[in-house]
């Protein structure tokens, strides 16, 4: 740990304030990320903190993530210190995170927020925020000083700065949900993307060919993949919700959407410097196209007809699924 990540790391822990070195800034016209912890010294989450939590938090768990005076552990502490350390390199790599997203420009100014209740390990809370809760991380990954937890971090940074810039490129480009299908077409192409960027080497392909843990994953989440989309075609929102739960959460070898549409991605890429910015730029309708690529002549088929089918539903019309949509 360098002198200046501890510094830093006091003085977030005995200020809880937003943390910036003069002379670690970018250069003029680079976006600036800027690391603020949201746990003051007594155990009290801030109010950026709070603000990150509230739309994933019922009315009670909010209540009590507000009052719970929960000061940061020993090991919460050390991820601080290892994500301050970070920062550099994470300037280094926004834009090649936001290439693929261009014309789009990517945040000029990002603030990377650091609590420990009623968050998950790394989410995007809005377009300007990126947020870990250190409890969450320490609980998944152990101690942050591990060894690969280095290269951890870094993939979920790229993976979150992705949905920054993600949620600019939407602004330009809308994508209407109307129906359970297209929410999962939205669903899959941004965590299809971001998880793209979260995948270690063991996931990569060379040259085209799959890695064997792709190959052995993809064997199981393919068929499913088609069953999932075929189920949403003209499904009712309760059942949409429970086919779409675990689409891009859970255990990470199954996310049957984010995942699998990340591995099709980076097949693609270890070939094809472009792949990248053409699936962006296809939006979330190219889903259907990059799955087509990638299933085999049999998967293929039912996906296309679920397709065909899908597109005689009309939801528009019912209370119900506009009320679903807004929940999502």
């Amino acid at each position: 740990m360098t002198t200046f990540a501890r510094r830093i790391a006091a003085l977030a822990l005995t200020c809880g304030v937003v943390l910036a070195a003069t002379h670690s800034l970018p250069a003029r016209g680079q976006e600036i990320l800027r690391l603020e912890v949201g746990v003051t010294a007594d155990g009290i989450a801030t109010d950026r903190w709070l603000a990150a939590v509230r739309e994933r938090l019922s009315d009670g768990e909010f209540a009590a993530a507000s009052h719970m005076r929960r000061p940061l552990s020993t090991s919460e502490s050390t991820w601080v210190e290892v994500i301050g350390s970070r920062l550099p390199t994470w300037r280094g790599q926004t834009a090649d995170v936001a290439l693929p997203y261009r014309p789009v420009k990517r945040p000029e100014l990002a603030t990377i927020v650091l609590g420990n209740r009623g968050g998950s390990d790394a989410f995007t809370p809005d377009s300007l925020t990126i947020a870990f809760d250190l409890r969450a991380l320490h609980e998944a990954y152990g101690d942050a000083n591990r060894e690969e937890n280095g290269d951890r971090i870094d993939r979920l940074f790229r993976h979150e700065y992705a949905h920054l810039v993600q949620k600019a490129w939407l602004r330009e480009h809308p994508f209407p949900v109307t129906e359970p299908v297209e929410a999962a077409l939205l669903d899959i192409w941004l965590e299809g993307l971001g998880n793209y960027l979260s995948l270690s080497d063991r996931w990569r392909s060379t040259d085209g060919s799959r890695s064997a843990t792709a190959a052995a994953t993809l064997e199981s989440l393919e068929p499913r993949f088609v069953a999932r989309i075929a189920a949403l075609s003209c499904a009712t929102p309760p059942n949409a919700a429970l086919l779409l739960a675990d689409l891009s959460s859970g255990p990470f070898n199954e996310k049957w959407g984010a995942l699998a549409a990340a591995l099709w991605l980076d097949a693609e890429a270890s070939v094809d410097a472009d792949a990248i910015g053409r699936f962006v730029a296809a939006g979330p309708s190219g889903v259907w196209d990059l799955a087509d690529r990638h299933l085999d002549p049999g998967l293929g088929a039912t996906l296309r007809e679920a397709r065909s089918v899908d597109a005689l539903c009309d939801f528009a019309s019912t209370d119900t699924t506009r009320n679903w949509i807004q929940r999502k």
